[in-house]
């Protein structure tokens, strides 16, 4: 009786040892399988957190395409900037330049008109000077013909140009009878032009005064002065008044003085009719 207990008891010992150790395999088991989730989370979160660096990474590329972007068109921008002040000021310019382009065409208008009077004032003018020069035509022909007297007329001035040989003696002052009288004839018509100014220049070729000449005329500046002089009285008396005489001497040669006939046309009396 009593071996029975106690082999019944051995085996309830060995039930629960049994029991124990399938009791510590069942939490190796669970603490295992804890071990895999937390295994395979990890792998998860591994595989989330190279997901994000790569997603990071191409965020971070996208940041610095969009920086460069912004930064292109912070510069298109101001160049657009630029581009806008520019015209704006190539706009100022235009419109300065067509206002003083539009002045421009007024102040030429201005001086077609002034030009268009100065011309009709000129063509008065010209019209009066002819009529001098034909009168004086008509009235010194005979001198003309001999080649004494020549009348010309330009834009500027009616010149009437009279040899010296004509009028005066070698070395004298004082006018021959026929000199005298053309010059009275040139007063008379011009008289009648009393708006116009008369000058009168005495010249002479460029041989120096000799022997008892020299007391009375030290140099041709004198003696052309003398001369210009009384070819004024000469007009005075056909009633040309206010003429001015002036003595040139040498200095404005119309020829070369190496000759005769060079010396003989610079030595003239030169009258000048202008407005």
């Amino acid at each position: 009786m009593q071996r029975g207990k106690t082999a019944a008891l051995l085996t309830c010992l060995a039930m629960l040892a049994g029991c124990s150790s399938y009791i510590k395999a069942s939490d190796v088991q669970r603490q295992l399988a804890d071990r895999d989730k937390e295994i395979a989370a990890l792998r998860s979160n591994a595989g989330d957190s190279a997901k994000l660096s790569s997603q990071l990474s191409a965020a971070q590329r996208d940041l610095t395409q969009s920086q460069g972007e912004k930064d292109r068109l912070v510069a298109e921008l101001a160049a657009a900037r630029q581009q806008m002040a520019d015209n704006e000021r190539l706009t100022a310019g235009l419109a300065s330049a067509k206002q003083r382009n539009s002045d421009l065409e007024g102040q030429l208008a201005d001086r077609d008109k002034e030009l268009s009077g100065l011309r009709g004032d000129l063509s008065a003018e010209m019209a009066k000077l002819q009529q001098a020069q034909r009168g004086l035509i008509r009235a010194l022909k005979p001198q003309i013909d001999e080649k004494n007297i020549t009348v010309d007329l330009n834009s500027e001035r009616l010149l009437i140009n009279l040899a010296t040989d004509y009028l005066f003696g070698s070395g004298e002052d004082q006018l021959k009878p026929g000199g005298a009288d053309a010059l009275k004839q040139v007063g008379a018509i011009l008289k009648e032009f009393p708006e116009y100014k008369v000058h009168v220049e005495g010249h002479t070729d460029n041989r120096p005064i000799l022997g008892a000449l020299r007391t009375r005329f030290p140099s041709n500046k004198e003696l052309s002065e003398a001369r210009a002089m009384n070819a004024v009285e000469a007009l005075a008396s056909g009633g040309l008044s206010g003429a001015h005489a002036m003595g040139a001497a040498d200095t404005k040669p119309v020829m070369p003085n190496t000759t005769d006939a060079g010396r003989a046309k610079n030595r003239r009396v030169e009258i000048s009719v202008t407005k």
